[in-house]
């Protein structure tokens, strides 16, 4: 097989189960079967087997000796470190974003806002982790920081995955979508106090709905 082609196929494989493993199609603890990957991909286990160790470097997948490939459990260490190391970076991007932000990124709020209505009333997980996402992606925007950017790239799809574990609880979606509206409020205010409080709020309400999963946690 061609470089290039094989290269493409391990990248096509990384992508399909990181997704999976953000979207939560595949929890803390499952299994990952290198077989089905191979076939869904239709191409042979090298380049799946080269996906899983990416991804095992990236922390979202350990290896056992007999069972294979799993999603990674987390503990209670990794989920308040996480939480606190993105408490540091939102403090940093609310300073930012209520100096920065322009009439175009707000409406690009608003919209996000309204259709996230109609998406916490349908109820599909998927749906509600990538408008979630996609909000705080917009902030970060408004930043106008190629150096915040660049920073945090490396992080944002394990916030996306520690975003979608807390949104899976019942009353989440809804809760931290009123959040959001709020936060849209202040913003509009220019009240970066409030801005701060609520967003120390909303990270400590996902993180203490991580620690209450079953199963997640080791």
């Amino acid at each position: 097989m061609e470089k290039g082609k094989q290269g493409a196929l391990r990248y096509e494989a990384y992508r399909l189960i990181k997704d999976k493993i953000i979207y939560l199609d595949i929890k803390p603890g499952d299994k990952i079967s290198e077989a089905e990957l191979a076939k869904s991909l239709n191409t042979s286990r090298t380049p799946v087997r080269e996906a899983l160790l990416m991804l095992e470097h990236e922390k979202l997948l350990i290896c056992d000796d007999s069972m294979g490939f799993m999603v990674r459990r987390l503990n209670i260490k990794d989920v308040e470190e996480y939480f606190a190391v993105r408490e540091v970076i939102e403090d940093f991007v609310l300073s930012l974003t209520v100096k920065n932000i322009t009439e175009e990124d707000m409406e690009e709020l608003r919209r996000n806002i309204a259709s996230g209505e109609a998406i916490v009333k349908g109820g599909n997980i998927r749906e509600i982790i990538r408008c979630e996402t996609e909000f705080h992606e917009i902030m970060y925007r408004a930043t106008k920081s190629d150096v915040l950017l660049e920073t945090i790239s490396p992080l944002i799809d394990k916030f996306q995955w520690f975003r979608g574990l807390a949104l899976s609880m019942p009353g989440a979606a809804s809760n931290s979508l009123a959040q959001h509206k709020k936060m849209l409020e202040l913003i509009e205010k220019k009240d970066l106090k409030g801005l701060k409080r609520l967003m120390k709020a909303h990270l400590r309400e996902a993180k203490g709905r991580i620690k209450f999963l079953p199963g997640i946690l080791l």
